[in-house]
């Protein structure tokens, strides 16, 4: 069965004026964006700061996330924690550290 697809939340920007506690109550509660239109085209988006704020953190480590799985796909062969140390070990040793 395939998930439900959220439906945004579209109201008329006069709403603002009669009913803006009520918007950031619902804006607060659901964690969701509330779209809201002048004349039927978009015009604002009213979304709660913390649900901003992990956007904006999503937004911040989904690059870097891809960025690394681009370098995983180039370099397909894992090294061990044990692998690893004998390698620096042995930098440093060249280095004479």
């Amino acid at each position: 069965m395939p998930s439900a697809i959220a439906v945004p939340d579209i109201r008329p920007i006069s709403e603002l004026r009669t009913n803006l506690n009520g918007i950031c109550e619902d804006a607060r509660d659901t964690q969701e964006p509330i779209f809201m239109t002048k004349n039927r085209k978009p015009a604002l988006v009213i979304i709660d700061c913390k649900a901003y704020e992990r956007q904006r953190q999503h937004d911040r480590y989904v690059p870097k996330l891809r960025e690394a799985e681009i370098e995983a796909s180039y370099r397909p062969e894992t090294v061990s924690q044990e692998q690893l140390n004998a390698h620096m070990a042995n930098i440093f040793k060249t280095w004479g550290l």
